[in-house]
């Protein structure tokens, strides 16, 4: 009988010791378990930059909290149907851009788990580089087109002539006639804008007004002595000297030869003619000689050939892609983007060279 007992109490304690050690391996396996459930999962973008190119990949790194958690069946969502975003074998999520501008959104979600949203906008800088040159070769044209249409109508004005008294305190009139009233007298040596000849008498511009002189006391002058010797009215001394000559020349002044007294029109016109002639070779000159003095310059890129301002203009079109916008930035965006087509096609955008295919 007390056999009989014994075994029984140790059978209960072999009982009660299994369900202890299923307890604890219970509780080890739910603890593990537990410590691996993912929670919180943290897109992590691998690139600086907050504008993405068309067609272009972009890495980012999945990060987990627990750092064990498994993201095996993790998805990646994109909300542009013309670019993909995938997990990859190293448990990383690639964003592929598409062909066109505009907005994407992706996302990563395991289970009921969901990282944060992040949204880049998606630009074409080559594209816009292009419209950007065309832009500017339309603006430059039509300011071309419209300084040679500026040249053309001032080439078709008239050309101004002056006129300048011989005499002294000459009437100015409102009309070509005697009749008319007098708007002021003219001294000698005074100069006017002259407007037309009226039978033997001279339309002139008088003090902002239309005055008339007799074309006897007149004679004409050019801008360049109109322009630099010309007063409204002399000193008081050179009046009175000058009225003190009228005196004594007497009809000798009034017999004097126009040919002597002025300066023909056609004279004036022509010595002015040869000297802007002679300033242009002058110039001419001296910039050839500047560019034959000057060091032959060329930049080469991706094996394209470039003047300096090509060179430049090739840069500027995707300075704004870059980090600091320096030149050595602007060269290797190139060299990771662009071929050399594509160089040949901004350069063609901008002007520099013409299209041959």
């Amino acid at each position: 009988m007390r056999k009989q007992q014994n075994s029984i109490i140790r059978i209960l304690i072999f009982v009660f010791a299994a369900l202890i050690a299923l307890t604890v391996i219970v509780g080890g396996i739910y603890l593990f378990v537990a410590s691996r459930q993912l929670k919180e999962i943290q897109l992590q973008p691998t690139f600086s930059e907050t504008s993405l190119e068309v067609g272009t990949q972009y890495t980012f790194k999945i990060n987990t909290k627990p750092s064990k958690a498994s993201v095996k069946k993790a998805k990646a969502v994109v909300d542009d149907p013309t670019s993909s975003f995938e997990i990859n074998d190293n448990g990383e999520a690639v964003l592929t851009t598409g062909m066109t501008e505009g907005n994407v959104t992706v996302y990563v979600e395991c289970k009921d788990v969901k990282s944060q949203v992040l949204t880049f906008s998606i630009v074409d800088s080559v594209a816009r580089a292009q419209a950007e040159a065309a832009a500017q070769a339309e603006a430059q044209k039509e300011a071309e087109e419209a300084e040679a249409e500026a040249a053309a109508a001032e080439a078709e004005m008239p050309a101004k002539m002056y006129v300048k008294c011989k005499g002294d305190d000459v009437n100015v009139r409102s009309t070509n006639s005697t009749d008319g009233d007098v708007l002021g007298k003219a001294k000698k040596g005074e100069m006017f804008e002259k407007v037309e000849d009226v039978e033997d008498w001279t339309h002139i511009k008088y003090k902002d007004q239309d005055g008339y002189m007799k074309t006897e006391f007149l004679e004409e002058v050019s801008e360049e002595e109109y322009q630099t010797g010309g007063s409204e009215s002399e000193s008081e001394e050179n009046t009175e000297e000058k009225k003190e000559e009228k005196k004594t020349e007497g009809e000798n002044a009034e017999g004097q030869t126009d040919a002597n007294a002025t300066q023909s029109k056609e004279e004036a016109e022509a010595k002015a003619a040869a000297d802007k002639a002679a300033q242009e070779q002058a110039a001419a000159a001296a910039a050839a000689a500047a560019a034959a003095a000057a060091p032959a310059q060329s930049y080469s890129l991706l094996g394209v050939s470039m003047t300096p301002a090509e060179y430049k203009y090739v840069l500027d079109a995707v300075r704004h892609a870059t980090a600091n916008g320096t030149d050595e930035e602007c060269a290797q965006y190139h060299k990771e983007h662009h071929q050399s087509g594509d160089i040949m096609t901004i350069l063609v955008g901008g002007g520099y060279r013409e299209q041959t295919w």
